[in-house]
């Protein structure tokens, strides 16, 4: 890309736009697109695949070429606008972040796809900004299939949860290895051993529903207490302890999806004190109550 100069947002695609749900908290469309799209964010993140046609991309870092098989991931808040449309078609996909990242831990076993499709929710530093590259023929072709099944599925009056996030799955996978093989020092996050661990003992204790203790990390890693939490801080953009609330109520969000559990279940299960403690806390993290969550994605 050549550099450019930052953008302003004309507009936002909110919500009521992409109109994700409990039932479809991941959506596709294919699109005829006959005019420039002027510079706009997201409230979501977007997988824009060119199927036919060209254009150019204009981002904050400048302007690039738009062809058959090139793909772009655009993360919430960051802005874009795509200019000089020739007969331009594309499969455009939004998704839910805390529905994908609901098992990160199977996530990370795939390098590129965490960077890729969910730094700007995890982490405040480290962060993965718009993405563009090209896909090679097969990749082409699977990542339309996958994009295209969703969007069918999508459709139908009652899609089915596990084959959605198989074929979100499938799709994520493919792109990340593709971003590794181009540019595999951007496509991979650096965490010193001290931290990894650490991270691996909060997924298991948000999992379980069970305390983290920062103290028993800082020992684990033979640093102080104030030491490891910059260190940790340095990494994430977070500190330990606020890194670990975000995960459980990352978790909380995956878990509200689901119409059966009480908020007072899902707070029991997280290992919160009680559900007033956990609508507290979700507020602060999320903007809003439980509650309002499972109202928004129609639970």
């Amino acid at each position: 890309m050549n550099p450019g100069s930052p953008l302003a947002a004309h507009y936002t695609i909110e919500q009521s736009t992409v109109q994700l749900s409990a039932g479809r908290p991941v959506r596709a469309q294919g699109l005829v697109v006959t005019e420039d799209v002027p510079p706009h964010d997201h409230a979501y993140h977007e997988i824009c695949v060119v199927t036919a046609g060209g254009a150019t991309h204009r981002t904050s870092s400048g302007l690039a070429p738009l062809s058959r098989g090139d793909v772009f991931i655009v993360p919430p808040g960051e802005v874009h606008a795509i200019e000089r449309i020739e007969s331009l078609s594309v499969i455009n996909a939004y998704y839910l972040s805390e529905w994908l990242m609901g098992d990160l831990g199977l996530l990370w076993t795939e390098p590129g796809a965490v960077p890729l499709f969910l730094s700007t929710t995890l982490m405040r530093s480290q962060i993965v900004e718009t993405v563009q590259m090209r896909l090679d023929a097969a990749d082409f072709e699977l990542v339309v299939a996958e994009l295209a099944q969703i969007e069918a599925e999508g459709n139908r009056p009652a899609p089915s949860p596990l084959f959605l996030r198989c074929a979100l799955q499938k799709a994520v996978a493919t792109m990340a290895r593709t971003w590794m093989r181009q540019d595999p020092t951007s496509a991979t996050l650096t965490f010193r051993p001290e931290v990894w661990t650490a991270m691996e003992a909060m997924e298991r204790a948000a999992g379980s529903g069970t305390p983290y203790s920062v103290a028993r990390s800082a020992r684990a890693a033979g640093l102080s207490v104030d030491h490891f939490s910059a260190l940790f801080r340095s990494s994430t953009g977070y500190g330990p302890t606020d890194f670990f609330q975000r995960r459980r109520i990352h978790r909380s969000c995956a878990l509200l999806l689901n119409p059966r559990p009480s908020i007072t279940e899902i707070a029991a299960e997280l290992g919160y004190s009680d559900a007033p403690h956990f609508c507290r806390l979700f507020k602060r993290y999320q903007g809003m109550t439980p509650s309002e969550y499972r109202t928004i994605y129609n639970v």
